[in-house]
């Protein structure tokens, strides 16, 4: 029993007393992005048919006007832009029905990122906005574009972002965290955003627990700035 005393006696001593802090606070809308091409050519079968013979494989770089493959009625097929070969889902000689893909071409000098948005952060962000993009593959290095534009697909709210420049080796479908900088203010009185309960926050002030209104100014994903409210820096936070 005096064992499990002292032990809680030094956890107690231990904990991490928390108090207001001032500083910088950015808010950002996040979204996963998507590597997608502003140039893509889809070969598709206009009647039932054939491929006789394809003069390129997946994955090779074509240039435009290059031939891609040749119908059983003899037609010759070229690319009309410049790009790589990046999908040949069906064989030679199988039967093709109307509007079957044959072949397609993406060109990857022309990406954007498609970013996939929530509601509530679609309607925060806008055109020209800042965006700064992390691939898992270049976790300490930083991509930053800008907004061109904002419109739903189906259900889904996307941004579609220009990138300044593009590293090396990146393709089409490869996907990257992004922020959208809203606002950044400096000097802010910040709490931690779980410290926040129904619009109140829990302190110790003079040994005496005091529950005081606050009104929640910008919020990144850890503390929220609080404006008009009576907490002072000196003020124990209470956390729930």
């Amino acid at each position: 029993m005096r064992f499990l005393l002292f032990v809680l006696f030094l956890t107690a001593c231990n904990e991490q007393k928390i108090y207001p802090q001032k500083g910088e606070i950015v808010e950002a809308v996040y979204g996963l992005g998507s590597v997608a091409s502003e140039e893509v050519f889809h070969a598709k079968s206009a009647i039932v048919n054939s491929v006789a013979e394809f003069y390129v494989t997946e994955g090779e770089d074509v240039v435009k006007g290059q031939k891609l493959f040749k119908t059983d009625q003899g037609s010759l097929i070229s690319s009309p832009i410049n790009g790589r070969v990046t999908e040949i889902p069906v064989s030679i000689r199988e039967n093709l029905f109307p509007q079957s893909t044959i072949l397609t071409v993406v060109n990857l000098n022309k990406l954007y990122l498609s970013v996939s948005l929530e509601q509530q952060g679609a309607m925060q962000i806008r055109n020209g906005l800042t965006a700064e993009i992390s691939f898992e593959f270049f976790r300490n290095r930083k991509l930053f574009g800008k907004i061109k534009s904002i419109y739903p697909v189906g259900d889904e709210f996307i941004a579609k972002v220009t990138v300044d420049e593009w590293p090396q080796g990146i393709l089409t479908g490869m996907t990257a965290d992004v922020a959208f900088e809203i606002e950044r203010k400096k000097e802010a009185l910040t709490v931690p955003v779980r410290a926040i309960i129904n619009g109140h926050i829990l302190v110790k002030r003079e040994n005496k627990k005091i529950k005081l209104p606050v009104q929640v100014g910008l919020m990144d994903l850890e503390k929220a700035e609080i404006v008009n409210s009576d907490l002072k820096l000196t003020d124990e936070i209470v956390l729930p």
